[in-house]
């Protein structure tokens, strides 16, 4: 964790909380039975606080690992997306496997931006993206006509990384 924070330092951000989702099951078993999930929630600058915090400890929906090896499922992230991002937000998933976090970002209304490197998850999350997308419009703001589509809708983006020269 000292790597983590250091980083996290360096880069400008300051850890502000630590969400603990509680698994329903094991997913693995030493020591102890690991039964939850832990993340951090960083701030750069002066953030405005969420207008609903959400608790601390959340519960862990298991996505089944279907797709991917570590996917999330949405409805475990949907909840993050709505305290710390508002409408029109821009959601970077840095590591986007599947593409649980964009699903959830578009379905509410917020602009994503995904990275994975394996083609076969950015195809993927093309596709879970597309039969999202096919059914969500936004309402048109003066502000934000130019970055959606003719018909309203949040262009899908997901960018996809290869090893060595393209």
């Amino acid at each position: 964790m000292d790597a983590f924070f250091a980083a996290w330092k360096v880069a400008g951000f300051t850890p502000v909380g630590h969400i603990v989702f509680s698994k329903s099951y094991s997913s693995a078993q030493r020591f102890l039975r690991y039964a939850h999930e832990s993340a951090y929630v960083l701030a750069k600058g002066r953030p405005e606080l969420p207008a609903n915090p959400i608790s601390d400890v959340q519960p862990w929906h298991y996505s089944g690992n279907h797709s991917h090896p570590t996917e999330k499922s949405v409805d475990t992230l949907k909840p993050l997306l709505e305290t710390f991002t508002k409408p029109g937000d821009i959601v970077l998933d840095p590591f986007a496997g599947s593409g649980s976090s964009l699903v959830a970002a578009s379905l509410l209304q917020r602009r994503y931006i995904g990275i994975e490197l394996e083609a076969k998850y950015c195809e993927l999350a093309r596709r879970r993206l597309a039969g999202v997308s096919r059914y969500l419009t936004v309402p048109r703001r003066e502000p934000q006509r130019e970055q959606r589509s003719q018909d309203g809708r949040i262009p899908v983006r997901v960018v996809g990384l290869q090893n060595g020269p393209a």
